[in-house]
């Protein structure tokens, strides 16, 4: 990301960090937990390497290097793939109503109080109902252990690991709203 002006600077939020390596500045997040992210296509180069970090993440090892000899595979929870000639990322998008958690008959779907939608793979059963109900495709199969799972944010780190990942700054955080009830 290149920063035109010292208002460029100032925009940026208190909750991240400006550094400047290889002659960028980037963005790094401190606390990722008040925010979620965002996908701009026009900015995506597909090089995919969310994709690697996101697995290495999710991997025994969490090394790109090392998880890539694991057997199971890591799988990514973010997929990049073309739709009408443009980038597309497809992540769960924690839905104000999931869909998912609707067609979970063993409660193994959870919409916690942060919005995010996660799987508790120790109560899935493999019965993939959630993979149909889920409207952006953002559910898939763990074949090896018969679980499906989702993107959870790399909720337990201070980061996520493709938007850190990503150095054209295609995916990058927004503030979560937070909705405040009356009760």
């Amino acid at each position: 990301m290149h920063l035109n002006n010292n208002f460029d600077k100032l925009r940026i939020r208190y909750f991240n960090i400006l550094i400047f390596k290889n002659g960028y500045y980037r963005i790094v997040n401190t606390l990722c937990q008040n925010q979620k992210k965002r996908f701009t296509s026009k900015l995506c180069v597909t090089c995919k390497r969310c994709m690697i970090e996101c697995a290495a993440r999710h991997s025994q090892s969490q090394d790109v290097i090392l998880a890539s000899f694991e057997d199971p595979a890591p799988v990514p929870r973010i997929y990049i793939s073309f739709r009408k000639d443009k980038p597309h990322a497809t992540y769960c998008q924690n839905c104000k109503n999931p869909k998912c958690r609707e067609s979970c008959e063993y409660g193994a779907i959870t919409k916690f109080e942060d919005g995010n939608v996660i799987i508790d793979q120790e109560k899935c059963t493999g019965c993939w109902a959630c993979i149909e109900a889920c409207p952006f495709g953002a559910i898939t199969k763990e074949a090896e252990m018969a679980v499906a799972f989702n993107c959870d944010d790399c909720k337990g780190y201070d980061d996520m690991a493709c938007v850190e990942a990503c150095k054209t700054s295609s995916l990058h955080y927004v503030e979560k709203k937070v909705v405040v009830t009356a009760g």
